[in-house]
Order: C-alpha cells, then structure tokens, then sequence
C-alpha cells in the first residue's frame, strides 16, 4: 500500500511541474491579440491577457480534461473572449501550438505540428 500511495503522489506532483511550452507563432498571435484589444479599448488588451493566463494555469492543472479539436489536440476556450487555445499535452510537456480566433481561418495552425 505505500508503494501505491507514493505512485499517487509522484503522479499528482508531476501533474504540477509539467513545461508549457509555446510556439513561436502562437506566442506572435497573442501579442497581436493583445494589441488590437488595447486599440478597441483601454485596458481590455490587459483583460484579454490575463484571461489567456488563467486558462493556461488550468491547462497546466488538468490538461485532459478539454476538449479534444482533433486527434490528440485539446482545445480551452477563453473566457468572454472568441478564442481559443490549441494545445498537446504528454506526461511532461505541454504545447501551445495555437492561440486562434474562432471565427477566422480555421486549421491554419495544423501544419506547424508537423515541423
């Protein structure tokens, strides 16, 4: 039974130390989106980034429990926001590979997983 308990343990403190990573392209389509939401309104942009953060916190927590866009890429939808992240998730890492706007282009962000 200890050697059950500490299995549990590792599995629930790895779970906490799991690298995020992000590509280079989702990281450029945050910063736009940032952007233009400071140019719609003040402080909005701010809003809309810390909005992305928090998802990302709870991607970090419990990456399997969204959604699935296709195949083994997962999808968390910003709150009060129309976007959405695209991410993989295994035993140690976590990718961003997309952070879209759901009504624009979709599954541009597919051929950067083959890279």
């Amino acid at each position: 039974m200890p050697l059950q308990r500490e299995k549990q343990i590792y599995s629930i403190l790895r779970r906490y130390t799991m690298r995020i990573s992000i590509h280079e392209f989702a990281a450029k389509e945050l910063d736009e989106a940032i952007e233009w939401y400071d140019l719609q309104s003040s402080g909005l942009g701010k809003q809309f980034k810390k909005a992305v953060i928090e998802q990302i916190k709870k991607i970090k927590k419990h990456p399997n429990w969204f959604l699935t866009e296709s195949n083994s890429i997962f999808k968390a939808y910003i709150p009060k926001f129309p976007y959405k992240i695209l991410f993989t998730a295994n035993n140690d890492e976590i990718v961003i590979w997309a952070i879209v706007h759901m009504h624009r282009k979709p599954r541009f962000w597919q051929s950067r997983i083959q890279e």
